[in-house]
């Protein structure tokens, strides 16, 4: 019995697709062990088959060995909140089911409660419910893929990549590989993320992996090109994701082509309402020593999104350039309202100019 108590657990821990109908047939099979019909219930609602998950659990009849079974009291709350959607009323239920753990055996229990701590944005309770999950089984991969999504791309790289290739082949899709090829970018390690982001489009064509290769074509390579071959694929793709667009007005820049880069910014601007839009045609005007045009888009920029260290720190650079006096005072003010991390980003603008 207890056997195939694990075999069952193992499946709907390592698989995120999972088969409803082999579940249901297992449970079917052993119906004197009641615990495989509770994973069977919890399976439907992992798959969002609420109502179907209502049905099985309103027609299971509870036996005594589960009346304090921390797994199928989870269960069973997981159903019920999904009727009334009180999420603090869950999380009272299912904290009250860490008691009934005595062996502090159920990971899944702390998942549902990292997941509902991460919505109410507490975090250091959602990451400790997490990292006991993990602590309980060290492969519980959906534990383990929740902490590579939430750590820093940049400065956590290798982590993720560490956390990633961990995870079993049931788990890999584009969106994961896209996650991972950016992960080895941030790392310095090139040659990977081509193959990453390669081997995701064959899985499916995305808008972020052709960009991410337009990327790398682009700005690792210097293929300009193949660049904007993949830019134009990506964009054909999802003609709404601007990375892809505003990578391609600078591809533009570099390749010389200012007035179809110029467009194209302009382009981006009419249809997107960003602030990193506008951040980014006032870099291109500064660049191109155009610092009325440029110094018209700050202003549109202060007027939409209010004042913020990048328009202004645009605006002193704008300043300084045409020899306006003002920068001095401007600058003195400047220095007064921004944090170091700020401060730290005008000094790095600067060198880039």
């Amino acid at each position: 019995m207890e056997t195939i108590i694990y075999e069952i657990e193992r499946y709907i821990t390592d698989n995120v697709e999972l088969d409803l109908d082999y579940l249901k047939n297992v449970s079917d099979l052993h119906k004197n062990i009641s615990e495989l019909k509770v994973y069977y219930i919890f399976a439907l609602f992992k798959a969002g088959q609420f109502k179907f998950a209502v049905k099985e659990l309103d027609f299971f009849e509870q036996p005594k060995n589960l009346e304090n079974d921390s797994f199928f009291l989870m269960t069973k709350c997981l159903i019920d909140s999904n009727k009334n959607g009180e999420i603090d009323t869950l999380i009272n239920s299912l904290e009250k089911l860490l008691i009934v753990d005595k062996d502090k055996k159920n990971k899944w229990l702390r998942l549902e409660l990292f997941k509902l701590y991460e919505k109410k944005g507490i975090d250091y309770l959602a990451w400790g419910y997490l990292e006991e999950a993990i602590a309980i089984d060290e492969i519980f991969y959906e534990a383990i893929l929740a902490r590579a999504y939430r750590l820093n791309l940049i400065t956590n790289c290798s982590d993720i990549i560490q956390h990633i290739i961990s995870l079993p082949q049931t788990y890999i899709d584009s969106e994961i590989l896209n996650f991972l090829g950016n992960a080895y970018l941030n790392c310095g390690d090139t040659e990977n993320a081509l193959k990453i982001f390669n081997g995701s489009i064959k899985k499916t064509e995305t808008e972020e992996a052709y960009y991410f290769l337009g990327y790398i074509n682009h700005y690792n390579l210097n293929d300009f090109e193949k660049g904007l071959f993949y830019y134009d694929k990506s964009m054909s793709l999802n003609n709404k994701f601007i990375d892809s667009q505003l990578e391609k007005a600078w591809l533009l820049y570099d390749m010389e082509r200012y007035e179809s880069s110029e467009t194209l910014f302009e382009e981006i601007i009419a249809e997107f309402e960003e602030v990193n839009a506008y951040n980014q045609i006032v870099l291109f005007y500064i660049k191109t020593n155009r610092y009325l045009e440029a110094l018209k888009f700050i202003e549109e920029s202060k007027i939409k999104f209010g004042p913020n260290y990048m328009n202004e720190g645009f605006e002193l650079v704008c300043l300084q350039k045409k020899g306006d006096n003002a920068y001095l005072s401007k600058y003195s003010m400047y220095k007064n309202n921004y944090t170091t991390d700020e401060l730290l980003w005008f000094k790095d603008m600067l060198s880039e100019i």
